[in-house]
């Protein structure tokens, strides 16, 4: 990743691209306060099962992605001392990026029902912009199957600043924390 700058890729909602061309891409909390929605600490620190649509007057349309956070099932994958609650949260606080188009169009064809785009941005971009670009080895929004293993436990260490990372490092998710302005936006494509 560090090397290459290689594209990284976002799936959204295609109603929600006029907003993101207005704000950039924003995390669910900062869309949340965008968005004046009264309910937020709900929306961030509990399970969503299924999509939130927001609407605004002035802000347009953007939805929160449901999620597969369950605390059952989240729980034996959370580092010691990681409530999932405050997972999370950590999670509705970033903006992610897959680091392969078929791992986007994946999760982009997973709603059938839903009409999303997936924008590709390349890494360079955002490295350049001066936002703190972090990378984790798996889908930490996510939940696997198989029981957990050493140093893919949800918790704070799982993100590292890419610039921190050894050439080597397995990464199959990037973040930025909050919100990732129009600016730095221009350059990206979707299809």
């Amino acid at each position: 990743m560090r090397g290459a700058f290689p594209p990284c890729f976002h799936v959204t909602d295609a109603d929600a691209l006029p907003s993101i061309a207005r704000h950039g891409l924003l995390s669910a909390e900062a869309l949340c306060t965008l968005f004046d929605m009264a309910d937020a600490g709900t929306l961030l620190s509990r399970n969503r099962d299924r999509y939130v649509p927001l609407t605004h007057p002035v802000h347009g349309t953007a939805a929160l992605r449901r999620q597969k956070l369950h605390d059952r099932a989240l729980g034996p994958h959370l580092a010691d001392g990681v409530t999932a609650e405050a997972w999370r949260r950590f999670i509705n606080a970033h903006v992610f990026f897959w680091v392969s188009a078929g791992m986007a169009e994946t999760l982009r064809r997973a709603e059938p029902g839903r009409r999303q785009v997936v924008l590709a941005l390349r890494s360079a971009a955002l490295l350049g912009s001066g936002l703190p670009l972090l990378a984790a080895p798996v889908n930490g929004g996510a939940v696997p199957r198989a029981a957990p293993r050493d140093g893919r436990l949800r918790g704070l260490g799982l993100y590292r600043l890419v610039h921190a990372l050894p050439a080597c490092a397995t990464v199959k998710e990037v973040a930025v924390p909050a919100r990732i302005p129009p600016e730095v936006l221009h350059t990206a494509r979707h299809g």
